[in-house]
């Protein structure tokens, strides 16, 4: 991958399926800043990727 791509080139080169996951990942992570527990985020990622491959 070029380095020197910018993060909108890459993801605008994503598949719909994986933008999707793109933007709940990033919805995530906001909502999971200023949490205590942040590993919490890892099984709401899985989450999400589960229920984008239904």
């Amino acid at each position: 991958m070029d380095d020197r791509k910018t993060a909108e080139e890459i993801l605008n080169a994503l598949s719909p399926d994986a933008m999707k996951l793109a933007q709940r990942v990033l919805e995530l992570e906001r909502e999971f800043l200023h949490i205590k527990n942040p590993t919490m985020i890892v099984s709401k990622i899985v989450d999400a990727a589960k229920e984008l491959t239904k």
